[in-house]
């Protein structure tokens, strides 16, 4: 995540200094798309980590 993250800005930030947009858009798609499924494993690896209501093991009465 955090390397699509860098990807991203980096290219951004010299398509904005050079006027290169058609050149860097392919970096910053790619940069982006990592963001996104860099965020998407980290959400579901704490979606896991969370107990669900009622599986603590417990038996009710």
């Amino acid at each position: 995540m955090l390397v699509g993250l860098l990807l991203a800005a980096s290219s951004a930030w010299t398509a904005m200094g050079a006027a290169t947009w058609p050149e860097s858009l392919p970096s910053i798609l790619i940069g982006l798309s990592l963001v996104a499924v860099g965020y998407s494993l980290v959400a579901r690896a704490r979606r896991q980590r969370q107990p669900t209501e009622g599986s603590d093991g417990a038996e009710s009465e």
